[in-house]
Order: C-alpha cells, then sequence, then structure tokens
C-alpha cells in the first residue's frame, strides 16, 4: 500500500472503506525505571497494632479459659 491511508474505492472490496485505528498496538514506553534505585525508601515500615484488636484477642483468651474451665 502507499502512503494513502485506506482504499481508493471501497467498490468490490467488501469493506466500507472506513479506516479504524488499531487499538491493540503497544506503543514504547519512555525509558523510565519503573521502580527507583535507591533502596533505602522501599524499606517496610511496619505498623503499630491497633489497641481495639489487642484488647479483643485478650478478652478472647480470657473467653476460651473460661470455656474450658466450664467444660470440666
Amino acid at each position: 500500500m502507499s502512503s494513502n491511508v485506506g482504499l481508493t474505492t471501497p467498490r468490490g472490496s467488501g469493506t466500507s472503506g472506513y479506516v479504524q485505528r488499531n487499538l491493540s498496538h503497544l506503543k514504547p514506553r519512555d525509558n523510565i525505571a519503573p521502580y527507583p534505585k535507591d533502596f533505602s525508601t522501599l524499606k517496610h515500615r511496619q505498623r503499630q497494632p491497633d489497641q481495639e484488636i489487642l484488647e479483643h484477642d485478650r478478652r478472647r483468651e480470657i473467653e476460651v479459659k473460661v470455656f474450658e474451665l466450664r467444660d470440666r
């Protein structure tokens, strides 16, 4: 095909002559690194545990002990 886009005449080609973009074509990305090379920023910070959850766990342990004593 020459530099012209589409058909000069759609007659007899079985198409309407409408030109569509190829949406599945992936354009090359820029050469920017996807991750920073400074590994000190990638360190995982440990979060402080939620006090309500810790309190719930303590109460649940006491409740389990109470049920075990009731079964005896």
